[in-house]
């Protein structure tokens, strides 16, 4: 059988970890979920963490330093909130207690992210029909996740793949694509109303989840979205649920994030470059209402769904 589990980069340290995320080595919502938890892990079993006040500064200066980089990743929010409220309900714990059991935690956002994910990749993979046409736009480890798993089914069906610019991450989901056996065509951005006709149906990866069931990706995902709608063509989101970020429900707006305006262009293409204002948008957010379903470990659900299973997901991370 295909194993459809991708395995993560070997982590050294904490500060690898945000190396990594510094240098874009780390590439999806899941991954960089998962990666915060082994920045945690790392420096509680690596360092010098020897009284709960150093304990705390060093935990809460890893956070800082991740969602600084990462800001419109709920992934990497949720798991610095989940163990700084570790640290800050148990603080008259045993100290030695306390690290075991923010470690375990840690331990078990990353298992459950991979169980999500091979969850996702099952009921996604169900959706593709023999001799579909699927269009997807940027690189996601769960879409790969579930592209994998179709073809494990023995399910035949063709990929339009976006290049998903600026950085042209979807070149990444190319070579996965074209090792196992899919019949990949690539396309620019700007041409993907004329090849969306003849799609079946568009499944896109997540980075974040907003509880009004809205979703946050790769800049482009909207556009495609509100595109797809005009042609009759599906629109799913594939995520784990982990990807929610829940303070949306009290009136919070996800951070997009805008990356250097040199990914994009350099100084020599304008004659007067300082008079020309770029932006490299690198995010933008998908209307519920352009979404027919999102594809989470808990099965396929109506984008307002969500929130209703969050207890559930934390109960599971939760568990010793």
């Amino acid at each position: 059988m295909m194993n459809t589990r991708v395995k993560d980069i070997d982590f050294k340290s904490a500060d690898h970890v945000i190396e990594e995320i510094r240098n874009m080595n780390v590439k999806g919502g899941s991954p960089f979920g998962r990666s915060a938890a082994w920045a945690f892990k790392l420096a509680i079993e690596q360092e010098d963490l020897n009284d709960f006040d150093t304990l705390k500064t060093r935990l809460e200066d890893v956070a800082k330093q991740m969602i600084g980089l990462k800001p419109t990743m709920a992934t990497i929010h949720n798991s610095c909130d989940i163990v700084l409220s570790l640290l800050n309900k148990d603080k008259d714990k045993d100290l030695d207690e306390l690290k075991k059991q923010i470690v375990k935690v840690c331990e078990n956002i990353i298992e459950q992210s991979f169980v999500a994910v091979e969850k996702v990749a099952d009921y996604g993979s169900n959706l593709i029909k023999e001799g579909d046409t699927v269009l997807m736009h940027s690189y996601s480890s769960t879409l790969m996740g579930i592209f994998k798993a179709a073809r494990n089914k023995g399910v035949n069906f063709k990929l339009i793949c976006t290049e998903s610019r600026p950085l042209r991450e979807s070149r990444n989901a190319v070579n996965v694509l074209t090792e196992i056996g899919v019949d990949v065509t690539f396309i620019s951005d700007a041409s993907v109303f004329e090849f969306m006709k003849t799609a079946d149906l568009i499944i896109m990866g997540a980075d974040t989840l907003s509880t009004d069931g809205s979703v946050a990706n790769k800049m482009g995902s909207a556009q495609i979205a509100c595109l797809a709608r005009s042609c009759k063509v599906p629109v799913y989101f594939a995520s784990e649920l982990y990807k929610l970020d829940l303070r949306t429900q009290y009136g919070y707006n996800i951070q997009l994030e805008r990356r250097t305006p040199f990914e994009l262009v350099c100084n020599e293409d304008f004659k007067d470059f300082e008079k020309v204002r770029v932006i490299n948008q690198f995010f933008d957010i998908t209307p519920a209402n352009d979404i027919k379903g999102i594809i989470t470990e808990f099965g396929v659900l109506q984008p307002a769904q969500m929130v209703l299973y969050w207890n559930k997901l934390i109960k599971n991370i939760m568990e010793d």
